[in-house]
């Protein structure tokens, strides 16, 4: 006889010495709230499995509502005692198939307590609901933490409660959970209804067990249904016949890889256009859109000929990638596939907030956020005359200039007490052309004179030496304003900024981030359409935000000359470090096989040698679009950068022909000016000249001009100083 002892489930840790035969007993008075009495007995075998089935069973146990849906025979024997097969028929026919077809999944029984024979074992009794339904959901949260596998396999002696579908097929709590269900039905119509339930649908591995009599023997009929079928529904087909004297009738798969054939059937996926990942052509009046090339059709063809599909690729109806909206669903591609509108989407962010009402593949392509603006330009050429001062000088230079003019004509009338009335006064003439290295022609002979031009003269040659040394510097190396390289100098400068108007996770990103940059840039945020946007960054006044993927490649083929220059600068700050998966309905079981050829193609590394074809293709496509002239014009820049040659242009001489402009244009406007003034001034003296004749007539004394007043004809301006 073998030895029993006590061990207790104390503060949630069992310590299971050896393997043990275990039996639980939830109607002892002595099983408290947070342990269980469980009588062990030594076995000869030790496995794995088993202790991780104690832990399970262990923390199903701390929850009191829970542990009293386990009914009270929960047993594990791991010997193999063929005797016991004689108990029932049921009984061996679902050990057989759990033993074959998943033998490293935690079982778990409900209905019938007479199966007792599998290796490890929760027995769910569905009369108790709520604590069904909770024992459920626990399974579903917890049994990929504590299994070396994350699947369960269900062994239901009767189709289930219409109350426990919900729990039995959650994909919410843990996607990666694989559920095999073995249940046993009364009739083959009971059969097709169970296995057409629209709950059960997505379930690949389903199977009908259900007890028939032919030719004078009673067999069971192990009934599956085609998920994928040519007619293109569902189709229940009997797998397998067993009875327990004849055994199997065949060695099919009672579980087959339902998603290995999709039988030419047409899948309708969403998108939005994303270079280098998605490019298509619209159809007028439809959402279909024609594909072009791009990564992720390159990716789908090989996906629909190993799985032997067709599809469509269509836009969603609201033109955006998707946000989460107040009611928690989603709009755009992702609504459309939350919502079971689509199949599957191509390009989408992985975000938290999404895998909450989508699955996804596994990330195949890593991808970061960041944003482009207009390279630092110099200023224009015609300003470089005025860059080497800056604004304070240049006032207090000009300032000088009019004070000196004003001291100058001062100690000219001083000298020559004459009035000077002319717009071109020589005052002017002598201390500007200073700055210019002129001659005076007339020197001042009053001291006043001689020490102002003295200091005049030190101090403009001065102040064009610098000018000249600063221009000279200038036009060497031209200054670069700083290049705009992160969302801080983004912040500070007098630059707009914005997404696109499509709002997809970037939209996301910033609209719910706790971040204080974040929050204080949503503020301000703008939404443009990719084309505008980029547009407005080329003029220089605004940052487009958005994938840096599609950024170098819209800023290397479109905004790029034929030597790979560009005027656009990718920034250098990179944020919001995500990945690109595709995103499926909840629970669709193709999203397996997608991800198994989509990871394929990754490990060989097609994606990388798809991306630089794209490039290729997409310059290329961009050249065909220039015209002849253009690329003429281009080639000849790259071959006069190549020779070192720099030729002066019209643009390297705009200053000296604005500053030849400008003079030329001051002194026909003085022109104008001088000969009105002397018309008017004639007159007057005329008048006046007159007057005095009529008046000396009259009086009859002889004709004379006032004293100190010249004759019209000869009233000159004096052109001395």
């Amino acid at each position: 006889m073998v030895n029993s002892r006590l061990l207790r489930c104390e503060s949630g840790l069992l310590r299971p010495p050896k393997l043990y035969q275990m039996v639980v007993d939830t109607q002892q008075e002595n099983v408290g709230k947070n342990f269980a009495c469980i009588q062990v007995s030594n076995m000869a075998s030790q496995s794995s499995l088993t202790v991780s089935f104690l832990c399970v069973l262990n923390m199903i146990c701390q929850t009191e509502a829970i542990r009293d849906s386990l009914v009270s025979d929960v047993t594990w024997d791991g010997e193999d005692n063929s005797t016991d097969y004689q108990t029932g028929d049921l009984s061996v026919l679902m050990d057989l198939l759990a033993r074959h077809y998943t033998p490293k999944c935690l079982r778990v029984v409900a209905y019938n307590t007479t199966i007792h024979k599998a290796q490890a074992q929760i027995v769910i009794n569905p009369e108790f609901i709520k604590q069904a339904e909770q024992t459920l959901k626990y399974i579903n949260e917890n049994t990929e933490k504590v299994m070396l596998f994350s699947c369960v396999t269900y062994l239901l002696t009767q189709p289930p409660d219409p109350r426990l579908l919900p729990y039995l097929t959650d994909f919410s709590s843990n996607m990666h959970l694989t559920r095999y269900f073995l249940v046993r039905t009364y009739n083959e119509t009971e059969a097709e209804s169970l296995l057409l339930n629209k709950l059960l649908r997505e379930q690949e591995n389903l199977a009908a067990l259900t007890l028939v009599k032919a030719h004078n023997r009673t067999l069971w009929h192990v009934m599956i249904r085609q998920l994928l079928h040519p007619s293109g529904s569902p189709q229940v087909i009997i797998s397998n016949e067993w009875s327990l004297e004849e055994g199997f009738s065949n060695i099919d798969d009672v579980f087959p890889e339902q998603m290995a054939n999709f039988w030419g059937m047409r899948l309708k996926g969403v998108t939005l256009d994303f270079k280098p990942f998605t490019d298509y052509e619209k159809i007028e009046g439809s959402l279909v859109v024609r594909p072009k090339p791009c990564l992720d059709v390159y990716i789908l063809d090989v996906i629909a000929h190993k799985l032997n599909f067709t599809y469509d690729l269509a836009m969603p109806e609201d033109g955006l990638w998707g946000y989460l909206k107040d009611d928690g669903h989603w709009v755009g591609v992702v609504g459309d596939v939350e919502f079971g509108r689509a199949n599957f989407s191509l390009v989408l962010s992985l975000t938290l907030e999404r895998l909450q009402s989508v699955d996804f593949t596994r990330a195949y392509y890593r991808d970061p956020l960041t944003f482009v603006t207009a390279k630092s330009r110099p200023s224009p050429p015609w300003r470089k005359l005025i860059t080497p001062f800056s604004t304070g000088v240049w006032l207090l230079a000009s300032a000088s200039v009019c004070g000196g003019v004003l001291l100058y004509h001062i100690i000219c009338l001083t000298q020559n007490a004459v009035d000077a009335t002319s717009l071109t006064s020589p005052a002017f003439m002598h201390v500007f052309g200073s700055f210019l290295s002129q001659a005076l022609f007339n020197m001042p002979w009053l001291s006043a004179g001689k020490v102002f031009l003295g200091s005049w003269f030190l101090y403009a040659f001065l102040v064009t030496t610098y000018y000249k040394t600063s221009l000279t510097a200038t036009l060497a190396v031209p200054f670069m304003p700083p290049t705009i390289d992160t969302l801080e100098q983004l912040i500070r400068s007098n630059l707009q900024y914005g997404m696109i108007d499509a709002k997809g996770s970037e939209y996301q990103l910033f609209s719910t981030s706790n971040v204080p940059l974040y929050q204080h840039m949503f503020e301000r945020m703008s939404y443009y359409s990719s084309s505008e946007s980029m547009r407005m960054v080329a003029e220089g006044k605004y940052a487009y935000i958005y994938f840096k993927s599609n950024l170098d490649i819209i800023v290397a083929t479109q905004y790029s000359n034929a030597n790979g220059d560009s005027s656009l600068h990718v920034a250098s700050e990179q944020f919001f470090p995500g990945g690109y998966a595709w995103a499926f309905p909840k629970g669709a079981p193709y999203r397996r096989t997608f991800d198994a050829v989509m990871w394929r193609c990754v490990q060989a590394g097609l994606v990388d040698k798809w991306l630089k074809d794209l490039y290729s293709i997409y310059q290329k496509e961009t050249l065909e679009k220039k015209s002849p002239a253009q690329r003429r014009r281009e080639k000849e820049e790259v071959k006069k950068r190549s020779d070192g040659l720099v030729v002066l242009s019209l643009n390297h001489l705009q200053g000296p022909f604005f500053i030849l402009f400008l003079g030329s244009g001051g002194g026909v406007l003085l022109l104008f000016l001088e000969l009105l003034t002397s018309r008017l001034c004639l007159s007057s003296l005329r008048g006046l000249y007159e007057t005095s004749t009529l008046l000396s007539t009259s009086t009859s004394t002889s004709s004379s001009i006032p004293k100190g007043m010249s004759s019209p004809a000869k009233f000159q301006q004096s052109d001395r100083c």
